[in-house]
C-alpha cells in the first residue's frame, strides 16, 4: 500500500531553472527563482518559518514531513520542482521532495554531505565522498561521464540531478563504487588536517573577532583551512621562497540564513584592500583586491585581478612585500564591531 509520501511526491516532476518549457509556477529548492514557492537557506528566501533549517536539505525534509494540507497550500498547484544551480545541498533537497522515504532513511548522511559542500568543512569521510561524487559526477574520471557528454548549462544540471535521483541508493549506500571521484582528494584533506593538528599549520585565533590567521609553508585545501580555523573569518598566509602570499575569505556561513548558529556579520573588505594598497601599490601585475560582501565567499587577496565563480578557487596570488603583521592588522581594523558594514 502506497504511503502518503509516495502519493504526493509521485505527482511532482524534476525540472531545472532555465530549461525550455519550465512552467512559471514551480517550486524552487536550495537556490531561488524570482517567484513562486521556495525552500532555501539562501539570503532573501521565501521559506515558511516553521520549515527553516541551516541547510536547504533540512528545510525540504521538514516540508516533506508536514501535514498534507500544509504542503498542498504551500505548493498551490505547483508540480515542477527545480533548482537554479547544481550541488550537494541541491541534490539532498530534491531527493527530500521527490523521493522522501528514501531521504528520510538517510537523513543524517544527506545533512552531513550537504554541510560538507555548503560550509566547506570536514564532517565525515562518507559525507566527503558523497559531496565529491556529486561535484565530479560528469568529470573525466567518472564511470558515468558519457551520460552527460555534450550537455551544457541547464540541460547538464538537469541530467546530473536526474541521474542522482535515479541512482541515489547506489551513491548514498555504496559510495566506494565511485572512489575514483573522491579518494585522492579525501586522502589529501584528511592528511592535511591530521598534519595541521600536529603543528604543520600555525594558527593565531582572534576569538573576539571570529578571525583566524593560518600560516603554512605550502598550499593547502580550503576545507583544511576552514576546518582548522576555529573561526568564520580566515586569512591564509602562504610562505614560500619567493615571498609571502595572502588570501582572506569569509566562510559561507555568514552568507546563508542559518537557524541554529550565527557567524559574525560581514564587513565590506574593500576599504581594507584600499588601505593595504596605500601601503603596497600595485607591482608586477598584481594588486590588493577585495570582493563585495554580497558574494557567497568574498575574498581579499594580493594578486591578479579576476572574477571567481562560487565554489571555485582559481585566482592567481602573487608575492606581497607586506609583513603578515601588517596585513592582519588592517583586517582586524576592518572586522572590529565598530567598523561600518
Amino acid at each position: 500500500m502506497a504511503t502518503d509520501a509516495q502519493n504526493w511526491s509521485s505527482l511532482l516532476r524534476l525540472g531545472f531553472a532555465g530549461l525550455p518549457g519550465t512552467p512559471e509556477h514551480h517550486l524552487s529548492v536550495d537556490g531561488m527563482t524570482p517567484a513562486g514557492p521556495n525552500l532555501s537557506h539562501w539570503p532573501g528566501n521565501r521559506t515558511p518559518p516553521p520549515w527553516k533549517a541551516d541547510l536547504s536539505t533540512g528545510i525540504c525534509l521538514r516540508f516533506a514531513r508536514a501535514e498534507p494540507a500544509e504542503r498542498d497550500r504551500f505548493l498551490a498547484g505547483a508540480t515542477t520542482v527545480l533548482n537554479d544551480h547544481y550541488d550537494t545541498d541541491g541534490f539532498g533537497s530534491l531527493l527530500a521532495v521527490l523521493r522522501p522515504e528514501l531521504a528520510f532513511a538517510r537523513e543524517e548522511l544527506l545533512l552531513t554531505a550537504a554541510a560538507t559542500g555548503d560550509f566547506g568543512t570536514w564532517q565525515t569521510e562518507r559525507a566527503f565522498a558523497i559531496d565529491r561524487i556529486v561535484a565530479n559526477l560528469a568529470g573525466a574520471a567518472s564511470p558515468v561521464a558519457n551520460e552527460f557528454r555534450d550537455l551544457q548549462g541547464a540541460a547538464k544540471g538537469h541530467a546530473r540531478y536526474r541521474w542522482l535521483l535515479d541512482h541515489a541508493v547506489e551513491v548514498l549506500d555504496h559510495p566506494a563504487a565511485f572512489a575514483a571521484l573522491y579518494a585522492d582528494e579525501l586522502a589529501l584533506v584528511r592528511g592535511e588536517i591530521d598534519a595541521g593538528l600536529r603543528g604543520a599549520v600555525e594558527r593565531a585565533l582572534h576569538r573576539e573577532l571570529g578571525f583566524a590567521v593560518l600560516t603554512t609553508p605550502r598550499p593547502v585545501h580550503r576545507m583544511t583551512l576552514n576546518t582548522l580555523a576555529g573561526a568564520y573569518r580566515v586569512l591564509h598566509v602562504l610562505g614560500a621562497a619567493d615571498g609571502t602570499r595572502y588570501r582572506y575569505h569569509d566562510r559561507t556561513e555568514s552568507w546563508f540564513e542559518l537557524l541554529t548558529f550565527r557567524a559574525p556579520p560581514r564587513r565590506d573588505l574593500r576599504p581594507a584592500a584600499a588601505a593595504l594598497a596605500r601601503l603596497e601599490p600595485a607591482h608586477d601585475g598584481a594588486q590588493w583586491l577585495a570582493d563585495p560582501p554580497t558574494e557567497p565567499i568574498p575574498e581579499l587577496y594580493f594578486g591578479v585581478p579576476s572574477r571567481q565563480e562560487y565554489g571555485q578557487i582559481t585566482r592567481e596570488l602573487r608575492p606581497s612585500r607586506l609583513s603578515p603583521e601588517v596585513v592582519a592588522r588592517e583586517l582586524q581594523r576592518c572586522l572590529r564591531p565598530e567598523a561600518v558594514a
